[in-house]
């Protein structure tokens, strides 16, 4: 674990030392640059203030200066920052305060007005970045190098005089250290606060980035369950006496709708439709245990009826809902296929039946309840049968077809539907099936539920011709 800096608490030494290093190292850099410019450019102030026999000496004083802070502005620009780049600073007030002390000296002393330029010296505290401590050493090089100079080579002086000129500098380098001080702290604080924002942010970043990838792995899983359930829904084709043809559109990558259909012994073939409540891999499990449930009673007993075949699943899925612990249901229509006729047992929406004599539209409702609701189905639950003469179709949906609803709020609705099949039913039962789809999706305005149909026209051709790609039940 890192340690903590003691001169500012909650800034992460190992990494605030490096930043710190670098301010001062680019702001001594400064500092020189400018006593480069303004230690010459006072030749002028001393053409018109010092007496005439010293501009000499002050100007080789000057330009010794410049050339000393010249040559340490080259120094730092080649050098990196360093835990000792703080002694630039110091050579900078050494050079320059250097400079002015012994102009003082020359001009008598403590007594002579020409200290105050070590004010300027002193006020680098505010420019360097540097801790407290040696903001506290610069400025007690800066007056310990004028008053020793001047107590040795300065000549008389007035006491009153030196009192005073010490006061000036000892304010101005309390003012001076505070000053840094607080700027130091601001600088840790500042520092620290962008660290913990940066740290904040790549936290955030692998945050996301574990995010993407449980949402790819998710996605991935999803797809995989979206390909399971949708190679188990058959293909349409020729089922006995009749041509069915069918089509599920899933809102979620995983949908609660449910079609089958089925050959069993003894010349049994079956349809079924159903819709799960909700959508997601719940509900496509739930689907397909139906689906498995339904193979696998009219596979065993060709002979039941419908309304048996509904019994026997509710059974098995109430059962299993319970171990999911979920609170599902399903709308179920099973139904036996029969040369003339459908029987149609279970609670599902209507079927919508299109006589190929007439070209009208039958509505043939179903009563009895859902799946996985009520322990004992047969008091609710029986078999009806549908008559099928030759071309009629019949069309078997679920509520996302009918629910559909229009930019402006307006549902799609039964008799919408209707009307679109007795459009279609003609054609040939593909084409019809691809027409329904083609007009629920010019209406809607978005699919937000699964959408299944399923024709069956009763063919002219009725059984004699078998289906080359029947799936044993």
């Amino acid at each position: 674990m890192a340690r903590r800096d003691r001169s500012r608490p909650g800034a992460p030494s190992g990494r605030f030392e490096p930043y710190h290093q670098a301010l001062v190292h680019r702001w001594c850099g400064i500092v020189a640059l400018v006593a480069a410019v303004l230690v010459p450019a006072f030749l002028l102030l001393d053409e018109f203030t010092m007496p005439p026999g010293l501009i000499e000496r002050f100007a080789t004083y000057r330009l010794g200066a410049t050339a000393l802070v010249a040559s340490q502005v080259v120094v730092i620009r080649l050098t990196r920052p360093s835990r000792w780049s703080f002694l630039h600073g110091f050579a900078s007030t050494l050079i320059v305060g250097g400079m002015i002390t012994w102009m003082t000296v020359d001009l008598g002393g403590f007594d002579a007005p020409y200290y105050a330029g070590l004010n300027l010296v002193v006020a680098a505290n505010l420019l360097i970045p540097w801790r407290t401590a040696y903001a506290v050493a610069n400025s007690l090089l800066a007056v310990g190098t004028y008053v020793a100079s001047n107590a040795i080579w300065g000549g008389p002086f007035h006491p009153a005089v030196l009192v005073n000129n010490l006061f000036f500098l000892g304010s101005m380098a309390t003012a001076a250290i505070v000053t840094a001080s607080a700027r130091f702290e601001l600088i840790a604080r500042e520092f620290a606060a962008r660290t913990e924002l940066l740290e904040a942010n790549l936290q955030l970043e692998r945050s996301r980035a574990e995010l993407r990838a449980a949402r790819d792995a998710l996605w991935s899983e999803m797809q995989v369950a979206e390909r399971i359930q949708t190679a188990l829904l058959p293909q349409g084709r020729r089922v006995g006496a009749y041509d069915v043809a069918a089509r599920m559109v899933t809102a979620a990558e995983v949908g609660g709708d449910y079609y089958d259909i089925l050959e069993a012994g003894e010349g049994r073939r079956w349809i079924a439709i159903g819709d799960v409540s909700g959508h997601g891999v719940e509900s496509g499990l739930v689907m397909m245990m139906t689906q498995t449930s339904i193979l696998t009673l009219v596979r065993e007993n060709p002979a039941l009826a419908p309304s048996e075949v509904f019994h026997r699943v509710n059974g098995v899925l109430r059962e299993n809902i319970s171990r999911l612990g979920a609170s599902r249901y399903m709308t179920l229509n099973v139904v036996r296929l029969e040369d003339d006729r459908l029987v149609v047992a279970g609670k599902h929406q209507d079927v919508l039946v299109w006589r190929a004599e007439t070209g009208a539209v039958e509505t043939v409702s179903n009563e009895g309840c859902w799946l996985g609701v009520v322990e004992d189905t047969r008091r609710a639950v029986g078999d009806q049968a549908i008559p099928m003469g030759e071309g009629d179709v019949a069309l078997f949906f679920t509520d996302g077809a009918t629910e559909a609803m229009s930019a402006s709020g307006e549902m799609y609705g039964e008799a919408r539907l209707a009307e679109a099949l007795a459009r279609v039913a003609a054609g040939p039962l593909d084409r019809a099936l691809e027409r329904l789809f083609e007009d629920l999706a010019a209406f809607r305005v978005e699919l937000v539920d699964d959408v299944t149909l399923l024709l069956a026209r009763r063919s002219t051709a009725a059984a004699a011709v078998p289906s080359p790609d029947l799936r044993s039940a």
